[in-house]
């Protein structure tokens, strides 16, 4: 009897081994085409453990009196939790309409009183002066701070800081400028377009206005632009890809900032105002508010065991000492600090 050649099984065996793969379903993630669309984050509330803190107590220099707790920083991925405030922060990266991959850091806020969300400028207005954000945000204790909406960059608008009026003048009307009021409640109230005497008119106590826009959502309705109904002298570059500061209500006393690269960060990146508006529908925004973008964006949160204010949205590229931010602080002591006198 002759013995069989090697080759016999050994050529079922090669067959084998190649459609092997094909047979058994692979445990590695999808890619390519294949793969799941990202999403946008929501808003996971946190129950505060100190949910009726009163005001904020402020020094002489109107600054808070209390320190972001190093305690309350969260590393991975950043954020910050003491009895008063919750900051929770979370990265996509998302398509835009060129079909571009854009990052966008999404930062959710939860404060315990109104008096925790604040504004402050590099110097008393109306002076120009400009400074970093992280610095500014430094000055004033701010757990989490964004930039504000240049507010010395024009002479349109009413503008309320803090409680004090600091300007009254007519809007750009039919050209640009929406108005966002937030009330000493918290809540934020959008006006399209409007007349000196819609401010005049508004029900309830001002805290802080500004002069930027679009309005993006309003009252919960994602709002569109063309040609006519906002034109190019606000300087928003409705239509453009460029980086997207946007600042959102959730709920009373819940918030939302979307920050955005744009193309100098990535090659064809960048929303246009009309995507910005789609993503702050899209995570549920009830009013939401176009501020300073490009190089202006900052977005600030402690950092490290000394709890210090550090730019978070690190993007490449040139970036612009701004004049104002908008930012929040914690309404509870920490370790270093002294409770106030009652």
């Amino acid at each position: 009897m002759k013995n069989r050649s090697p080759f016999l099984w050994i050529v079922p065996l090669i067959l084998l081994l190649v459609l092997l793969p094909f047979l058994i379903p692979s445990s590695l993630p999808v890619s390519g085409a294949e793969a799941e669309e990202e999403t946008v984050p929501i808003l996971e509330p946190v129950t505060l453990a100190n949910p009726n803190p009163g005001p904020v107590p402020l020094n002489e220099k109107d600054i808070p009196v209390y320190h972001p707790h190093p305690d309350g920083v969260l590393s991975d991925p950043p954020g910050y939790l003491d009895g008063t405030i919750s900051v929770r922060t979370e990265e996509r990266i998302l398509k835009n309409k060129d079909g571009k991959n854009t990052k966008v850091l999404f930062t959710f806020v939860q404060i315990a009183d109104p008096s925790q969300l604040r504004t402050a400028s590099a110097s008393p207005y109306p002076d120009r002066a400009e400074t970093w954000g992280d610095r500014l945000a430094i000055r004033v204790r701010a757990v989490l701070a964004i930039n504000g909406d240049w507010v010395v960059g024009r002479k349109e608008g009413v503008v309320w800081r803090n409680k004090e009026k600091l300007r009254e003048a007519t809007y750009l009307n039919g050209n640009g400028y929406d108005a966002l009021i937030i009330d000493t409640d918290g809540d934020f109230h959008i006006l399209i377009h409007p007349e000196l005497s819609e401010l005049d008119a508004f029900e309830g106590r001002i805290m802080h206005s500004f002069v930027f826009g679009p309005a993006l959502v309003v009252d919960g309705e994602m709002q569109t632009y063309d040609h006519n109904n906002y034109g190019t002298g606000a300087g928003m570059g409705l239509h453009k890809m460029t980086q997207r500061q946007v600042l959102c209500q959730l709920d009373h006393l819940s918030y939302l900032i979307i920050s955005t690269e744009g193309p100098e960060q990535t090659n064809g990146g960048g929303f246009t105002a009309t995507e910005a508006a789609q993503l702050a529908y899209d995570c549920g925004a009830k009013q939401a508010y176009n501020l300073d973008g490009g190089a202006s964006t900052w977005t600030i949160l402690v950092q490290g065991a000394d709890a210090k204010p550090t730019r978070i949205n690190n993007l490449k590229g040139k970036k612009r000492p701004i004049t104002d931010i908008i930012y929040f602080v914690t309404a509870e002591p920490g370790s270093e600090d002294a409770a106030p006198a009652q």
